[in-house]
């Protein structure tokens, strides 16, 4: 199990490439190898890690 200080649930985060004029959201679930990002819009969407810049 993953612990909570090294998760990055909650956490918002910049996308590389836009999606449907979002840049920004917040991590609501991570896989492992994705993550489901919740944009500005209340839109769930899922991304590679590699797809996203976690904020601090």
């Amino acid at each position: 199990m993953e612990d909570f200080e090294d998760s990055v649930i909650g956490c918002f985060c910049t996308l590389l490439d836009s999606w449907r004029d979002h840049d920004y959201g917040e991590i609501v679930e991570d896989s492992g190898n994705q993550y489901v990002v919740r944009l500005t819009s209340g839109q769930q969407i899922t991304l590679s890690p590699n797809d996203v810049v976690i904020c601090d």
